[in-house]
């Protein structure tokens, strides 16, 4: 299967059915088909060639998902961009890409006109108000809605997704036709998807870039609102469309089961929250289910795998109870994937959820390596596995719990201290809205924890309250030795933390740099 069969069959299937609802426009699936159809059209006639790179720089709207479909079946490569991303950091990227056209929202003028990237030909306007000669809209009424007759294969490369950044510059992960298909069946299986329900699609779209995180509703038919996020809009729009299903990283969801109007609104209809970017927390995961009821899934996923890896169930467990001891694990291997987690020696670990290891993958939805980056990808695929720098632990029934990136991990006085288990405890603190642990410079043991904390709007927390409440449940050395309150703490656009950049500012003037 390639992409673009995708919508080809879901249009066959359910012409007449809603498709994609993006503010005041609902298309039927036969009339998104048409419009992708279109534009892939319009694209060639550009002069674009097989496997050419399109970028794109938008906002959430149905036309990101069109563009998604369209590169697909003309046989092209998406390249979607980060809209966070500053002006240098947006000409490198479009250069790593090698892309020769771009697609500009308007909304996004002025950043992209001030980006000076080499190897644009072609820049496609999207929206009213910009300058260039040819228009997205334009491209689409021009051309014949017939099927697009290009030749493509399995292998050739349907998008590059570029990871979140935690660990240094983003890299392009290369994903195939058969890489993105694969993830879009296993993630439409694990998101017990039918037909008639309705997927809320609020998270950039440039993230998890057209896989599993973005398609799999499109394969069942589902109707998919596309909307960008905001926590009053999004509650609104669950009760007016029926919303059955949604995945949330730990912001977003933060937000809206905090969110003082979130009793007002009828939120019944949701069945399945798929949790994914980073860790939630136990104290989070409580009020989630105050708010929602126990309808939520634990996701685990990447870049490199299309976000597929593994998956912990409603049924799994609980926030009570016998099942209560699986709170803070990924589950197990989502379908399609072979997961391993192995000590130094290449063994896997004992399941007795103690001996540590690094959560390795293996399935056809994982990338073959980074555009342009041979070392970087023989660092991180060994013997067809992805090593994906997660250190894990198994349990006694096969699941999986993380303990951290083995690149976060602290060495204090030659003991290991990994961050996210502190973490964990002091997200319990009612006061704590985020926070990081890391690891600074220390004269006796090298680097000790310190706590970096954004406490919740109106509320208060002292160092002392948080260093003691790790004492009380943590082993001393575990428990920071300093605790730092700020306004907020820089995120990828999945949510994670980048603790390199927060630990950055304190290894300043050292000759240690973070792991």
């Amino acid at each position: 299967m390639l992409v673009g069969d995708i919508l080809r069959s879901t249009a066959n299937r359910y012409p007449k059915k809603t498709g994609v609802v993006f503010g005041d426009h609902r298309y039927t699936w036969e009339q998104v088909n048409a419009r992708v159809n279109s534009l892939a059209r319009g694209l060639l006639s550009l002069g674009l060639k097989k496997q050419d790179k399109v970028a794109i720089l938008s906002r959430n709207c149905h036309q990101y998902i069109e563009f998604y479909f369209a590169t697909a079946k003309a046989g092209l490569v998406g390249v979607p961009l980060n809209t966070w991303l500053k002006r240098k950091e947006l000409a490198q990227f479009i250069e790593n890409s090698g892309a020769n056209t771009i697609i500009i929202d308007t909304s996004y003028l002025e950043l992209a006109q001030s980006v000076n990237a080499k190897g644009i030909k072609n820049f496609i306007g999207l929206g009213e108000g910009h300058p260039y000669s040819n228009d997205f809209e334009a491209l689409i009424a021009a051309n014949s809605a017939d099927e697009p007759e290009v030749d493509v294969n399995e292998n050739d490369l349907f998008v590059l997704s570029y990871t979140s950044g935690t660990t240094g510059m983003p890299k392009g992960a290369m994903i195939t036709h058969r890489n993105a298909t694969t993830s879009i069946i296993c993630m439409a299986l694990e998101w017990r998807l039918d037909p008639h329900h309705v997927y809320l699609l609020h998270a950039p779209m440039f993230f998890a870039a057209g896989g599993g995180a973005r398609l799999h509703p499109v394969l069942r038919g589902c109707t998919c609102v596309v909307m960008t996020y905001d926590a009053q809009a999004i509650l609104q729009t669950i009760e007016k469309e029926r919303i059955t299903h949604i995945s949330f990283s730990p912001t977003p969801i933060k937000r809206i089961v905090d969110h003082p109007d979130a009793g007002k609104y009828d939120l019944s209809s949701v069945e399945f929250i798929g949790l994914t970017g980073a860790t939630h927390s136990v104290a989070e995961l409580r009020k989630l289910e105050q708010v929602f009821g126990h309808v939520w899934c634990s996701a685990y996923g990447m870049a490199e795998s299309v976000n597929c890896g593994a998956i912990l169930q409603p049924e799994e467990v609980a926030i009570e109870g016998p099942l209560s001891k699986r709170l803070g694990a990924i589950g197990k291997a989502t379908i399609g994937l072979d997961l391993r987690v192995v000590n130094e020696q290449g063994h896997d670990v004992a399941p007795d959820g103690k001996e540590l290891g690094e959560i390795i993958l293996h399935g056809d939805m994982m990338t073959n390596g980074y555009l342009g980056m041979p070392q970087e990808t023989a660092n991180i695929i060994k013997d067809g596995w992805f090593y994906t720098g997660d250190m894990a632990t198994v349990d006694e029934d096969g699941y999986t719990f993380i303990v951290d990136r083995k690149k976060d991990m602290i060495i204090s006085g030659g003991i290991n201290i990994y961050p996210r288990e502190i973490e964990e405890v002091i997200y319990t603190h009612p006061a704590v809205s985020h926070c990081t642990v890391i690891g600074v410079p220390d004269e006796e043991w090298g680097e000790t924890p310190k706590a970096v904390v954004v406490l919740r709007d109106g509320m208060k927390a002292t160092e002392e309250a948080i260093i003691d409440l790790c004492r009380q449940n943590l082993a001393s050395f575990k428990k920071p030795t300093s605790v730092d309150f700020v306004d907020n703490l820089p995120m990828t656009p999945s949510g994670k933390i980048l603790k390199r950049e927060v630990a950055g500012q304190y290894w300043k003037g050292y000759e240690k740099r973070v792991h």
